[in-house]
C-alpha cells in the first residue's frame, strides 16, 4: 500500500512539474505559394462544414431546451395527477374528481409520449452532431498537415489542429489569399495563351 501511494505521489509530482509548452502554429506555416487548388477546396470545404457544425449545434441546443421544458411539464402534471388522486381518495368516489383524474391521466400520458419523442429526436441529433464533428476534425487534421507540414511531433501537430479549431479567421485569411493567388495565376495563364 505504501509503495502504491509513493508511486502515485511521484507520478503526481512529475505531472505537476512537467508542463508542455504549446506550439506556435505560425512558426510552422508553409509558404502559401506551395498550396494548390486542391488545398483551396479542402479549406473551403472545412469552412463550409464548420458553418454547418455551428448550425447543427444550435439545433441540438434548441432540442435540449424543448426536452427540458417538456420534462418540467411532465413533472408538474405528475404532481397535479397525484394531488387529484389524493383528493379522490379523501372524497370517496366523487364523480367530479374521477373525471378530473381521468383527464389528468390522459394529459400526463400525452405529455410523456411527447417527451419520449423529444428525447429520441435529441439523441439522434446529438449522434449526428458527434459524427459530423468527427468528420470535421478529420478535415482539420488534413489541413494542418498541408499547412504546417508532416515533420512535427504529435503534441505540436495537435496544438496546430486545435489552433485551427479556435481560430477560423486564420483559415479564412489563408483561403482568401490562396484563392486570390490562384485566380491571378489563372488569369496570367489565360493571357499568355491568347
Amino acid at each position: 500500500m505504501k509503495l502504491a501511494v509513493t508511486v502515485l505521489a511521484s507520478i503526481l509530482l512529475a505531472c505537476s512539474v512537467t508542463t508542455a509548452t504549446p506550439a506556435n502554429p505560425s512558426a510552422f506555416v508553409v509558404d502559401i505559394s506551395r498550396l494548390s487548388e486542391v488545398d483551396a477546396r479542402l479549406i473551403e470545404g472545412h469552412l463550409e462544414t464548420d458553418r454547418k457544425r455551428q448550425e447543427m449545434r444550435k439545433v441540438c441546443v434548441l432540442a435540449k431546451s424543448k426536452e427540458l421544458d417538456q420534462k418540467i411539464l411532465v413533472a408538474w402534471l405528475n404532481k397535479k395527477h397525484f394531488r387529484l388522486l389524493h383528493k379522490l381518495l379523501k372524497n370517496k368516489n366523487d364523480p367530479t374528481y374521477q373525471k378530473k383524474l381521468q383527464n389528468s391521466r390522459l394529459e400526463l400520458k400525452e405529455a410523456r409520449e411527447k417527451l419520449e419523442g423529444l428525447e429520441e429526436k435529441r439523441e439522434k441529433l446529438e449522434h449526428d452532431f458527434f459524427v459530423f464533428r468527427l468528420s470535421l476534425y478529420s478535415i482539420r487534421e488534413n489541413i494542418a498537415r498541408r499547412l504546417f507540414g508532416y515533420g512535427m511531433d504529435l503534441a505540436s501537430f495537435y496544438s496546430c489542429v486545435e489552433f485551427l479549431k479556435f481560430n477560423p479567421s486564420f483559415l479564412e485569411s489563408i483561403y482568401e489569399s490562396l484563392t486570390l493567388r490562384l485566380n491571378q495565376q489563372s488569369e496570367s495563364e489565360q493571357a499568355s495563351t491568347s
